[in-house]
This record gives structure tokens, sequence and C-alpha cells, in this order.
């Protein structure tokens, strides 16, 4: 993704025709090389193998205000244009941009709806001033405003809730899903945090030292770790069973599965699925309800 060698030989005594030849290959081979450590200096390394990413981002996780602006930072100087033309925020939220160097701004034009899960997504068509686009093509993570309740949570449709079908972002809102086998195997023994990602990818490395925080306060769970390119057909398998959008699949994706009471009696498997970073106060309260759960079934 993401140079010449340049020859020189010793100086000569007098110059014969031929002498006069090596010379001038000598002198263009000098001037060769001197470009080629100009334009190393001038354009360093990682201005050409390092691509844009966002490093910072907010809100996150619970708790944000109905009144929140929407910020995000970058590792570069970034194409406006091409930054807010891609910028989306579901449910959709109308509002206005601003810039501070290589930080955007986005302030709505009205509160937002209280209780409720936001994701923001940065679009596959933003692109650095150079033209380059981010890291993992697409950058997305959501927020809820307000607080989560303080009793553990149910089983439902809701947005803090644990689903045993489709929630109604899912285009097959209310229809079962189709657990992987694998998964299927490891939420007999315990709850399952599985974290889906792929290489190369800033969001993916930032939501990898939050599963690895909770897991080592939760060290009894099952932790599966997947990559993209590297875990097939399994990391395919997570996205077309736990994508919360059954849209486009963005990294990474975070779930947690346990063992629940079915609304209509028996047991089933609870679940709930993140794309993008949750934080990890968010996280580690899903994990400790999937436990309280799976151990009542």
């Amino acid at each position: 993704m993401l140079q010449p060698g340049a020859r020189r030989c010793t100086k000569c005594g007098a110059l014969t025709a031929s002498a006069k030849k090596m010379l001038i290959a000598v002198s263009l081979a000098a001037i060769v090389v001197v470009a080629s450590i100009t334009a190393y200096t001038f354009y360093p390394r990682e201005d050409y193998t390092v691509l844009p990413s966002v490093v910072e981002f907010a809100p996150s996780g619970y708790g944000a205000s109905i009144s929140c602006q929407v910020t995000v930072t970058f590792n570069r100087p970034m194409d406006h244009a091409s930054v807010e033309s891609s910028f989306q925020i579901a449910p959709a939220v109308t509002g206005s941009f601003a810039w501070s160097g290589i930080t955007m701004t986005f302030t709505p034009s009205a509160p937002l709806a209280d209780q409720t899960y936001y994701t923001v997504t940065i679009g596959q068509y933003a692109r650095d001033t150079a033209g380059s686009p981010l890291d993992c093509s697409v950058f997305a993570w959501s927020f809820i405003t307000g607080y989560p309740p303080t009793v553990r949570r149910d089983v439902g449709t809701g947005v803090d809730d644990f689903w045993i079908v489709y929630p109604p972002t899912h285009p097959s809102g209310g229809s079962p899903v189709q657990h992987p086998q694998w998964a299927l195997s490891a939420v007999e023994s315990g709850v399952v945090m599985i974290l889906d990602r792929s290489e190369g990818c800033l969001p993916c490395t930032q939501q990898t030292s939050i599963c690895e925080a909770v897991y080592s306060s939760y060290p009894g769970i099952h932790y599966l770790y997947l990559t993209s390119g590297a875990n097939e057909p399994d990391a395919s398998e997570a996205f077309a069973a736990y994508d919360p959008s059954g849209a486009v699949h963005y990294v990474p994706l975070t779930v947690v599965l346990t063992k629940v009471q079915s609304p209509s009696g028996g047991t089933a498997i609870g679940w709930h699925s993140w794309e993008g970073v949750i934080d990890q106060g968010s996280l580690s309260g899903w994990i400790a309800d999937a436990i309280s759960h799976w151990n009542e079934n």
C-alpha cells in the first residue's frame, strides 16, 4: 500500500573517451541519489504508509446529554467537505459543522431524544488533505442519551435489552438468530464475549484494549478474539449472525452472549452487539448482567 540504486566509481586520472562516458554516468547517478534523498526527507515514511485515523471521539457510552455536541479528532488534517458529507447520525439528526485544526464538531440543530441509542458514522468517502481514505474505510461508534436503568438489563428488543431475536434496527427484526455452532458450544459453559476485528484498524486496536481490560476483570468468561482474514470463517459467521444493523459490516464488532429466560418460557440465548467502539464501563456492565442471567439459567 501502502528506489533505484546508484553506482559510484572512483575518480579517474586523465579522461579518455570511455572515461568521460563513465564520468557522465556517475554524475547522473549522483543526481538521482541526491534527488532520492531529498524526496525521502521531504516526504517522511509515515506520510505514505500511515492512513488517516480517528483518534478521539465524544460522546460515547451512556450518559450523553441531549444538548451534547459530537466531536471527532483525526490524526492529521482532513478534507473538510469529504468528512462532513460522509458524516451521519442514526436516528437522523440535522446540525452544523465547525473545525478547529484536526477536530471536527457537529452541533445538532435541536436537542437529541432522551434515552436513545445513537450511532455515529464517518463514511467511506472521508479523505485527508492528500486524498487518502480512513484506515478502516469507515469509522463508527455509538452513545446513549441518559443513563441505564439501575436494575439488571432485561430481555427484549430495546437498545438496553438482551436480544433473543434480531432488534428493530436489523432488516430481519423479530426473526430468530442463526447462532454459529462454535458460539452455541461456548455459551453452554459460560458467558461469551466476542471481538471481531481486522488488522491495521485504529478503532479495532482501541476496542481490543478495552476487551482485554474487561476480560482481566472477568477471567471466567469466554473471550473469542476473531480477526478477519486470519480466523475465517468464524469472523464472517460472527458478522452474519450478530451485526445489529445487518447492513454494511463495520469493524470492530463486539458481542456478548449469555443464557436468559425467554418471555415465552424456557431458556434462550440472549445477546447484544455493537459496531464501533464501546467504552469499558458500559461493556463491563453488560458482562456483569450477562453473568447474572447465566447463573440463573
